[in-house]
């Protein structure tokens, strides 16, 4: 199956649970939708993620350098879907979910290699809006928020390796949670288009060494309670536990295109 047939019923899936969930009205989707005290936004989105960096676990290391050009050879199955409410346009809380699994296997000199990467990540955060302003053009305003929570993370890693008829494998997973700081900007340019722009930082040793994130997004509201997204994310990681026959590491970027739609109620 093709990376677009994969991508297109990942979407399918999350577009159905959306349907299913509580309405609202979102803080990102602009103001389309009526003025409420309890704002809500499901947005199931495609981020068509490539990895950079370095693995490990028990001793071996990998190098991993996928593009997300290449994604049509390493994905198996990807996931994803964010969730904010806002009260009175001033405090609110958000839920972000994703789960890629990669995988590739490869034939070279008699050795069979076969290789898998299961990586879910979570992120849970409070936010508080600092104000709404204009921007001089009738229509056009910003909006600044500060967001602090933490982010979940599991990483299951899976090495077989086959020569002669004679095998081994190295298996290994860790989950942790790192605290994480962040903000962002919404930006209206009128009652269609508008832009957002949100980054943080975290771990702090509290598990990770450290994490960060950043991601552009630009939206166009083609209906009161549907807007279309796309844009750029990109996160990173340092994290490393254990020794020896226990060490577990992962240093690593995850950067690509992000595609969506973000539904009122």
């Amino acid at each position: 199956m093709s990376m677009t047939r994969k991508l297109c019923r990942a979407i399918l899936v999350l577009l159905c649970l959306a349907c299913a969930a509580p309405g609202g009205v979102p803080a990102t989707a602009g103001e389309s939708a009526a003025d409420d005290d309890l704002k809500l936004v499901v947005v199931p989105y495609g981020w068509i993620t490539g990895f950079t960096g370095k693995f490990g676990a028990r001793g071996y290391e990998t190098n991993v350098s996928n593009h997300f050009a290449q994604l049509e050879k390493y994905l198996n199955f990807a996931a994803m879907a964010h969730m904010e409410m806002i009260y009175r346009d001033t405090v609110g809380l958000l839920a972000e979910f994703n789960y890629v699994k990669l995988g590739d296997q490869t034939s070279r000199r008699g050795v069979a290699l076969d290789g898998q990467m299961t990586f879910t990540m979570s992120d849970l955060a409070a936010f508080y809006r600092l104000g709404t302003f204009a921007l001089g053009q009738q229509g056009s305003s910003a909006s600044f928020d500060l967001l602090a929570g933490a982010r979940i993370w599991t990483l299951d890693m899976k090495l077989s390796a086959e020569y002669m008829q004679m095998g081994d494998s190295v298996h290994m997973q860790k989950s942790w949670v790192d605290p994480i700081v962040g903000a962002r900007t919404n930006i209206r340019f009128n009652d269609k288009w508008y832009a957002e722009l949100r980054g943080g930082v975290g771990g702090f040793g509290a598990s990770s060494t450290y994490t960060w994130d950043a991601m552009a997004l630009i939206g166009y509201n083609f209906w009161k309670n549907a807007t279309v997204l796309a844009g750029y994310r990109a996160v990173g990681l340092n994290y490393e536990s254990g020794s020896g026959r226990d060490n577990f590491k992962a240093n690593a970027t995850l950067h690509g295109p992000i595609v969506g739609l973000a539904l009122t109620f």
